[in-house]
């Protein structure tokens, strides 16, 4: 009996070391979470929710001559009567407003962005896959806007077309460009989306092409064994097996419609309303006295409000296309 007893109470002291051991063990898992979520907690709270909580506030004030501030719709209100009535045409486009242009021009960014700028990238960094000759220097071509300063790529880009300098300026009046069609509607529109198209390129192969290199040879082999062209490889192998990676770059482009404002803005400069954007428009009329933040705010809030659950729903539904790969 004695044995019996001692027996038990070994066991007993067994099971409670071996809880205490797994308590602890969890409570270091906990801390060790805390401590890796603190910091882009900490960074959401001050660079998000701190400086946007007073543009969020914004929106919903109107500030009168004499100081007076009251609360309401008014601003968004008077956005929507501006983009339906307004009959401004400052940017030179007479067969729409200035209000309804800037979400032309934002939407049309997004459409280049997923539509052209991302299939070309797609191609290019298939054939550069398929050992062409010299395709590390391509890649590296093609990547060299990415690591160049914005102000300095953008400098580059415009100077190319100069009417005193820019080698590219004869070819471009050939084509029937007018001089200073960075000025101009729709010349003005053309040339920031060329750009953009440009200067994506290479952001969009160095990833894609580090997609399709980790897609194992032995797919390739099959789909050779198979007697599989370089389309239906590319459509059949390739596409499937990068496919979260593209899904990445598709939601990376419909953010720009939101976030793009810099480009147009060395591009062209900040009197072409043709090239306004969403971010552009913001930026501008925050830049200004002060009296139209509001309006700003109610626009910038608006847009996020209606751009973000399409993003997110899009981003879902795509997802869904190609589920379970893994290699």
């Amino acid at each position: 009996m004695e044995d019996l007893k001692d027996l038990n109470i070994n066991s007993v002291s067994r099971k409670k070391a071996t809880y205490a051991h797994h308590l602890t063990r969890r409570k270091r898992d906990y801390i060790f979470i805390i401590l890796m979520l603190a910091y882009p907690v900490l960074q959401f709270l001050i660079t998000w929710s701190f400086v946007n909580i007073k543009s969020i506030l914004n929106a919903f004030q109107v500030q009168d001559v004499y100081g007076n501030i009251s609360w309401g719709f008014d601003n968004f209100t008077t956005y929507f009567d501006t983009l339906f009535n307004s009959t401004k045409h400052a940017s030179g486009v007479t067969w729409i407003n200035d209000t309804a242009l800037v979400l032309l021009n934002s939407l049309a960014i997004g459409i280049v962005t997923v539509f052209i700028s991302l299939p070309l990238s797609l191609l290019c960094s298939y054939f550069l896959h398929k050992k062409m000759p010299f395709a590390n220097v391509f890649r590296a071509i093609f990547f060299l806007p990415n690591i160049i300063p914005v102000v300095a790529l953008t400098f580059a880009f415009k100077i190319s077309f100069d009417g005193n300098i820019g080698y590219l300026y004869e070819f471009m009046r050939f084509l029937g460009f007018p001089s200073g069609f960075f000025a101009k509607a729709p010349y003005a529109g053309f040339m920031v989306i060329l750009y953009l198209i440009w200067a994506g390129l290479g952001y969009n192969v160095i990833l894609i092409s580090g997609a399709i290199g980790r897609i194992p040879k032995e797919l390739f082999e099959s789909a050779e064994l198979d007697h599989a062209g370089y389309f239906k490889e590319f459509i059949h192998v390739v596409i499937p097996c990068i496919w979260p990676t593209v899904v990445t770059l598709i939601v990376i482009g419909m953010t720009n419609v939101l976030t793009l404002y810099l480009q147009p803005l060395l591009l062209t400069n900040e009197n072409t309303a043709a090239v306004y954007t969403i971010s552009m428009s913001i930026f501008l009329d925050a830049a200004g006295d002060g009296s139209a933040y509001g309006k700003a705010s109610a626009f910038g809030l608006m847009m996020s409000l209606i751009w973000a659950p399409i993003i997110l729903l899009t981003r879902k539904f795509l997802s869904k296309k190609y589920e379970g790969v893994d290699y």
